[in-house]
């Protein structure tokens, strides 16, 4: 049988989702310019069988530039009309712990 998390400490904000049987945890705002360039959260989850509680989901989601650089927009060479376009940036964590 399954427990929900007992969050002990935490950066950020944190809330259960009894629906999908998940924690979800975010940190508003990271800077390598000041104290924000790191996060936590440490939680303890109840029950005996260790197993259940894998396979863990971790996701990562930016919002913006962390260079602060945005596609304001395009033109085609000719005066030809432009296509719609669409703009991936890709962020990867250094490193992060289970």
């Amino acid at each position: 049988a399954g427990s929900y998390p007992t969050v002990s400490a935490h950066t950020g904000d944190w809330s259960l989702d009894p629906g999908s049987h998940s924690l979800a945890w975010s940190i508003s705002r990271m800077s390598s310019e000041d104290d924000t360039r790191s996060g936590s959260i440490i939680f303890n989850v109840g029950g005996d069988d260790a197993s259940a509680f894998f396979p863990v989901q971790i996701s990562f989601i930016g919002q913006g530039s962390l260079a602060g650089i945005a596609v304001a927009s395009i033109s085609k060479v000719g005066g030809e009309p432009v296509t719609e376009y669409s703009v991936d940036a890709v962020v990867t964590a250094e490193e992060y712990n289970v």
